[in-house]
């Protein structure tokens, strides 16, 4: 098995004894649209213009612009796209992440903490969120064995018009009650920017 075997939260809770929850992980009433750059307001102008209907196209021509704009404001991030991340194989939890976030600049290879994992799907994000989930317990578990432990890790499942962040917390998975769409673009960087933030002040064990 792999991330991608991981069809359901279900299946996540059973292999690891995790509990879901649903509630508002972004307070909504903060959550401000933060101005685009002429950049990826281009990127996007574009990208919509043209027939995106494969992960790897909707990756490409928006996703990562959009990630791409955090980091331009962030250079304490990297950003690691179509990464192999085998964290443990007898758990299942191997395989390629879409995009993985971690705050070390500079290695060519992931370094701890890993702090975001960010996951491409063509339909719905609703079939992505098992997998993300394994993903983002994956990264607690990489961090740990690096000796940079991070209590929560965040993950988030898009369509890149449809955007939905998960928080894990020790044997919680938490799903946003809030839903956050291409046409507000600014709120989806506004979310980004608050778990980027939450990671500058995370305080070092």
């Amino acid at each position: 098995m792999a991330y991608s075997d991981f069809l359901t939260l279900k299946q996540v809770e059973e292999a690891f004894g995790f509990e879901q929850e649903r509630k508002e992980v972004f307070a909504k009433k903060k959550i401000r649209a933060t101005r685009l750059s002429k950049r990826l307001s281009m990127d996007i102008e574009d990208s919509t213009r043209l027939p995106i209907l494969s992960e790897k196209a909707k990756s490409e021509g928006i996703i990562y612009p959009i990630l791409r704009e955090i980091n331009h404001k962030n250079k304490e991030f990297s950003i690691f796209s179509g990464y192999t991340f085998d964290v443990d194989k007898s758990l299942s939890l191997n395989g390629i992440c879409d995009f993985v976030l971690s705050a070390d600049t500079k290695s060519i290879d992931i370094e701890a903490p890993v702090f975001c994992v960010v996951e491409a799907k063509n339909r719905s994000v609703e079939e992505g969120y098992g997998q993300c989930a394994a993903e983002m317990y994956a990264a607690y578990l990489f961090n740990q064995k690096k000796g940079e432990e991070r209590n929560i890790i965040y993950g988030c499942v898009t369509t890149a018009f449809e955007w939905a962040f998960l928080q894990l917390e020790g044997k919680k998975i938490y799903i946003d009650t809030e839903r956050y769409y291409l046409n507000e673009v600014g709120k989806i960087l506004t979310v980004l920017q608050e778990i980027i933030n939450f990671y500058k002040s995370y305080p070092v064990s």
